[in-house]
This record gives C-alpha cells, sequence and structure tokens, in this order.
C-alpha cells in the first residue's frame, strides 16, 4: 500500500506538464484552408516550410509528389509529398523550377515532422530533425504576384491525413532550431515567423460547423479560411493529435530499506544511504525526476549447527526436523530488519545425507570449507547413539560470463546497461549486471569514432568555396574542411581538398579597325579608339584568357555638299577614292561618276561610296531634284517654314511675272496648283499627309523645283 501511495505523490506532486494537442484532418478529396496572399508570405528570398503530418493514404495523390501542403499560388514554393511517401520542395527561379525530392520516405499512420530549408545557396529537407537530403543551387526565389493566396493543401492533387503545427519562416533554420521546435509550440511574437497554424479552434470529433476561420499564431494575422471541410465526426475535421510534454516533473520523497532498494527506473541497486536522484516514464510518457533519501539497514545473520538422531526441535519455534538439511528461521532484529538464523541439521537416520549448493565463483558448504569447483564432496560423522553417517555435499558452480559490444560515436556515448557512464574517447571499456544464474555478466565495449573522411578533387575559377561555405581558396593547393553533424552517423565530416584553380592567360592585342571592331569574346563592339578588357571563358565556365586590347578605329568621310545642281563629297583628304551610286538602282554604280563632284541629269535618290583612311563606307540616300531656274543677277527664292505643316511662304528677291505655282507628290502627280500674274511674296495653306513634296514655280524668267517636308 505504501507504494501505491508513494507513486501517486510522484505523479500529482510535481510540476508536470503534458498536452494532447488538437489537428485538422483532410479527407483527400477537396479539403483545403485557403490563405489571402501578402508581399510577406509572397516575398522571402530566404525561407523554412514545416509541419507534422499524418497521413492516412498516399494514394489520395496522383503522382509522386504532387500533393503539396504547403502551396503559394504565386509559384514562388511549393511544399509536401505525394504517392511515393518522399518529401518534396519546389522553389520558382525566374522561368524555371529548382527541384529536391528525398530520399527517405515516410510511413503511414505514424506521425511524422517534416521539414524544408533555403538559404539561397543550399535547398535542405529534413525527417523529424534529420536531415535527409540537400542540393547546391544559387538564386533568388521569385513570385509572379506578391498577392496570390497560400494554400493548405490542394484540392485538387489532395492530401490524405493529419496536420499539426504548419508553419512558414522568412529565414532557413538550423537543424537544432527545428529539432527544438518540433516538440513545442512557437511564441507567436518569435523572430521571422510569418505563419502559423496550431489547429485548435475546434473540439476534437465535434460539430465544428459554425468554424470559419484558422487563426494564425504569428504576428502577421495571415487566418485562412476553412473550405469543403465536413467539421463533424473524426473526419475532415479538427481531431486530436500528438502528445508531448513540455516540462518534467520533479519530487522529492524518503525511503527505508533493509539491505538494498533498487531505484524505481531499476538501472540501480541501493546498498548504501545516502541521497540518489532517478528518472522515470510517467504512465503519460513524461519524465518524472525524482531525489530519493535512502535509509539501508542491516539485516543479521547466525548459523547454528546441530546433530541429532531421528530429529531435531529448533528450540525458537518448536518445529521438529526429521531430515538433515538447511533450515532458516527469520525473526526482526533491532533496527527492524530480518535476523535470520540458520540450522544446519544433520539427521542421522540413513547411512548418508545428501546437500546441494549452488554459487557464483565459490560457496561456503555446511563443514565451514569454501567450494571453487563443481563437485561432491563427502563427510563422515562418527556415530553417536549409533547415528554415524556420511554427507554428501553436490556442489554446483557457476561462471560469471562475459559478451563483447561495439558502439559507435561522435563526440560521445553513453553506456546502454549503465546510463551513470558516458564514453568520451574510443577504446574497450567495461560494464557489470547480473546474469540469469545470478551471477556477473561482463560487458566489454569496444567505442569506435563514427566520424567520416573523404576526399574532393576540385576543379574551379579564380576562387573556391569549401563544403562547410565557412573557407573561400583563391590558390590552388590541399586544403581541409569539417562538415559538423552531417554524414550518415550524425557526426562530423572530415575532408581533404585537392584543389586546382585555373587563372587566365593574359594576353595584348594592337588592333586597328574602320568604324567598329568587335573583340574576341562577342560581347563587346568598339566604335572608339581606346583601350578595353575581355576575357574568354573556359568549357568549365572561367575566364581562360584575358586579354587588354589597344584599339584604333578609323572612319571615312561621307559626308556630301550641294552647290546648286552639283553634289559634292565633304573630305579633304587627297587620295580618297570616290564611287557615286543611284539609290534608286539598288546602290547600283554610276558608270564613270568617280571624281569628288557629280552633276546629276535627272531627279532621284543618290549616295557616295568613299575609300580613304584604309575604310570603304557609303553615305545615306540623299533626295535630289534639278533647280532650272535660270539664273539671273541677285536672283533667289526662299520657301518658308521647311518642314511645314501646311502654311508656308514664298519670297522672290526680284518679282516673277505669269507664274504657275504647283505640288507634286514623289510620283510626279501634281495634287494642288496656282496661277500668280506676279509673284513677289506669296502665302499658301494646304493639307497634305506628312513626307516629301515637291514645289514646282514656273515663270517667264525660269523654273525652279522646291523639295518641301510637310508635317
Amino acid at each position: 500500500m505504501k507504494q501505491i501511495l508513494l507513486f501517486i505523490c510522484i505523479v500529482g506532486c510535481g510540476n508536470f506538464a503534458f498536452s494532447q494537442v488538437r489537428a485538422l484532418h483532410f479527407d483527400g478529396s477537396n479539403d483545403q484552408v485557403v490563405v489571402s496572399g501578402t508581399s510577406k508570405l509572397n516575398g522571402p528570398t530566404k525561407i523554412t516550410l514545416e509541419t507534422w503530418v499524418y497521413v492516412k493514404n498516399f494514394n489520395t495523390s496522383p503522382c509522386a509528389d504532387c500533393a503539396p501542403i504547403i502551396f503559394a499560388q504565386s509559384g514562388g514554393y511549393r511544399f509536401g509529398t505525394g504517392n511515393g511517401k518522399a518529401v518534396s520542395l519546389a522553389l520558382k527561379n525566374g522561368n524555371s523550377i529548382v527541384n529536391l525530392k528525398s530520399t527517405a520516405t515516410l510511413t503511414d499512420n505514424t506521425w511524422q515532422h517534416i521539414a524544408a530549408t533555403y538559404d539561397s545557396s543550399m535547398i535542405r529537407i529534413f525527417i523529424d530533425g534529420r536531415l535527409t537530403d540537400s542540393l547546391a543551387s544559387v538564386f533568388t526565389i521569385s513570385y509572379n504576384s506578391t498577392s496570390s493566396d497560400v494554400w493548405i493543401v490542394d484540392p485538387v492533387t489532395g492530401y490524405g491525413g493529419i496536420l499539426e503545427e504548419t508553419r512558414i519562416w522568412n529565414y532557413a533554420r538550423s537543424q537544432s532550431e527545428i529539432q527544438t521546435g518540433m516538440t513545442k509550440k512557437t511564441d507567436s511574437k518569435a523572430k521571422g515567423l510569418i505563419l502559423q497554424f496550431s489547429y485548435d479552434e475546434g473540439v476534437p470529433y465535434k460539430d465544428n460547423t459554425a468554424i470559419t476561420t484558422v487563426i494564425d499564431n504569428s504576428p502577421n494575422k495571415n487566418d485562412g479560411t476553412l473550405t469543403n471541410f465536413r467539421l463533424k465526426d473524426s473526419t475532415s475535421n479538427y481531431v486530436l493529435g500528438r502528445s508531448y510534454c513540455d516540462t518534467i516533473a520533479y519530487s522529492k520523497f524518503s525511503v527505508t530499506r533493509c539491505g538494498k532498494y533498487p531505484l524505481p527506473s531499476k538501472k540501480k541497486v541501493i546498498t548504501k544511504s545516502g541521497t540518489y536522484k532517478d528518472t522515470i516514464k510517467s504512465f503519460l510518457g513524461c519524465d518524472s525526476a525524482m531525489t530519493i533519501i535512502v535509509t539501508i539497514n542491516k539485516a543479521s545473520a547466525s548459523i547454528v549447527d546441530a546433530v541429532a538422531c531421528d530429529s531435531f526441535k529448533n528450540p525458537l519455534t518448536g518445529v521438529v526436523y526429521k531430515k538433515s538439511g538447511s533450515n532458516k528461521v527469520t525473526l526482526t532484529n533491532s533496527v527492524g530488519c530480518d535476523s535470520v538464523i540458520t540450522f544446519n541439521v544433520i539427521i542421522s537416520v540413513r547411512d548418508s545425507t545428501f546437500f546441494t549448493y549452488e554459487g557464483c565463483s565459490s560457496v561456503k558448504i555446511n563443514n565451514g570449507k569454501t567450494i571453487y569447483t563443481s563437485g561432491t564432496l563427502i563427510d563422515t560423522f562418527k556415530r553417536k547413539m549409533k547415528c554415524d553417517s556420511f554427507v554428501f555435499h553436490q556442489v554446483r558452480i557457476n561462471k560469471n560470463t562475459i559478451s563483447k559490444k561495439t558502439l559507435k560515436m561522435c563526440k560521445f556515448v553513453v553506456c546502454p546497461t549503465n546510463k551513470n557512464k558516458v564514453f568520451k574517447k574510443t577504446g574497450v571499456y567495461f560494464d557489470t549486471l547480473i546474469n540469469q544464474a545470478n551471477c556477473d555478466s561482463i560487458i566489454e565495449y569496444t567505442v569506435l569514432s563514427a566520424s567520416s573522411n573523404g576526399i574532393i578533387n576540385a576543379k574551379a575559377c579564380s576562387s573556391y568555396k569549401s563544403p562547410s561555405l565557412k573557407y573561400t581558396y583563391t590558390q590552388s593547393g590541399t586544403y581541409y574542411d569539417t562538415l559538423f553533424d552531417e554524414n550518415s552517423e550524425g557526426c562530423d565530416s572530415f575532408i581533404k581538398i585537392y584543389l586546382v584553380l585555373n587563372v587566365p592567360i593574359q594576353e595584348k592585342l594592337t588592333v586597328k579597325k574602320c568604324r567598329s571592331y568587335t573583340v574576341p569574346s562577342g560581347n563587346q563592339i568598339i566604335t572608339t579608339s581606346k583601350t578595353v578588357k575581355d576575357f574568354v571563358k573556359s568549357k568549365l565556365g572561367c575566364d581562360s584568357i584575358a586579354y587588354t586590347i589597344d584599339v584604333t578605329i578609323v572612319n571615312a568621310n561621307v559626308g556630301i555638299t550641294r552647290e546648286i545642281n552639283t553634289l559634292i563629297a565633304s573630305t579633304t583628304n587627297g587620295s580618297a577614292l570616290f564611287q557615286w551610286l543611284d539609290c534608286d538602282k539598288n546602290y547600283g554604280k554610276i558608270a564613270a561618276e568617280t571624281s569628288k563632284k557629280y552633276t546629276p541629269i535627272e531627279n532621284g535618290l543618290y549616295a557616295l561610296e568613299v575609300k580613304e583612311n584604309q575604310c570603304i563606307d557609303t553615305s545615306s540616300c540623299i533626295i535630289f531634284a534639278i533647280n532650272r531656274l535660270n539664273a539671273y543677277k541677285n536672283f533667289n527664292l526662299i520657301v518658308s517654314p521647311n518642314p511645314s505643316k501646311g502654311f508656308f511662304t514664298i519670297n522672290a528677291n526680284n518679282p516673277l511675272h505669269s507664274v504657275g505655282v504647283s505640288i507634286m507628290n514623289v510620283k510626279g502627280q501634281t495634287i494642288h496648283s496656282w496661277a500668280l500674274t506676279e509673284l513677289t511674296r506669296h502665302e499658301f495653306n494646304v493639307k497634305l499627309s506628312p513626307g516629301l513634296w515637291y514645289v514646282t514655280v514656273e515663270s517667264l524668267e525660269g523654273k525652279q523645283v522646291i523639295p518641301m517636308v510637310f508635317e
């Protein structure tokens, strides 16, 4: 009865904290929670996505990785699983998608924590706090919109199971942060937390149809809308989630025992008085830590040897023994413990008596001798009252057992058979238990290091980032790096790196080109004289050749001036060569027109090809109209404005008589005409489509065609 009351005190008196959390069940058909999009949900360039899952049916998803649990409709991120049972993460990189899928798979009908992170250079996936997969990729997460919704479960591809503690962070959480956050609810003011659904709005398995909103326990209050849930009974409704402990229960009590006291955890038997600490699991599965004040009182023992014929009467109890043997009487001594009196009785009623003994290593028989080997010993007693007899001592000596086991450690390992022993170095260690024969069972532990070693042969351009990302090397050589807690055993991985860096070849070039020069890489076109740098990439994408190029750009002067009906090249270079071209005849060469000046014999479009300064260049086409007005002293026509929007004026220095004015298009068709008796100054106003037109003035004094541009 005392033990029962003590257990109740341990559970009831400690500061015990236990939670049976609530969760949300998705039927895998069309259930989902819709979160209205914000720039905080559609903007992180670094991210952590995590949730507890209890998958009841992976086959509600039609493909291996198309059951997203957290799905940004802006395309930025998609995190979940599928009928392949792996954990997958997809991130948007511009017009492409970067994917990582776990090699480890999830288990049906089991609570498991899944998480994925991206820190701008490395994608990682964690299952139950353990890093399972990673992918190096440097990019910036992109989003189609900052206002797109975020879905908790895609209603089309489906997720059939339970979710609990779904969170989004705007930074990549470390493995230790993920492990710590797995077993407790996160503070709503936690730095970097942008969404946290705990699904504790409803009552498990009850009618929750009045609830429409899932509360966001983050500073952003991005509440979600329950969509297509039944919110009744055990499916498509609020249900019970995991059980976990937030704190440890503590208690302190005293016990008094005789000889020994096994601790409640059964890990140790106490044989000396003192204060001891012990920890057990409560009936709820949480730690209960105890401080026990133990008082050990000693039992006493004595031996009485008696020889009798036929029978022997015990003087303490009055019991009559008719057979030889050891008979124990237990009384209570002064400290309340057993006082065991052993009566070794020999009854000489037969010629022989047999005693059987069993012990570890040695045993003390009735005659006071200590025996170390199994066998039979015989004592002969002289007859008294005709009771002489032979006593046979049958002895069985049990042996201690020895076993060997191998342990692997990172920085330390706890002895499996004694939690109070911690091995911090490799080597051979021993622990002793009690075997089935109640003898010593000696276990030899060989402790080995679980750290790993590897070699990387690396080639890079001008620099190389170590696997741990802690070091950047800028010279070829042999280097060493350590990945902490990241090998298959969760221990340090020591890496030796043989590094070869590709250093570019330096070359200088001197180039003289006409009009422009394209550098060897094709990345620049140079149009002015100067010194430029250029780099040509190798197959590895490194700069294999670094050019320093002195570029001289020379040009041919293709300018043209006009004097009445003669076109004149603008260049003053006496060694220049010329060729006049007819633009209307596909830039055909005009026969024998290779001088600096050219007088066309008809209206048209003309251009000039010039060879000078080691360059050949061609001018743009110019419009030419023959001026047929007879020249006389001080004669000149001024048309303004030109270009015109429809209104213009013609001025003559000397009066013209019997004047006809007409406007023609480029096809020679007359659109407008006027007849004037005399022209000194006259204003005109017409409506014409934008483009080139010709104004023709004819009089008794002569004829002149003037090109005009109308806007």
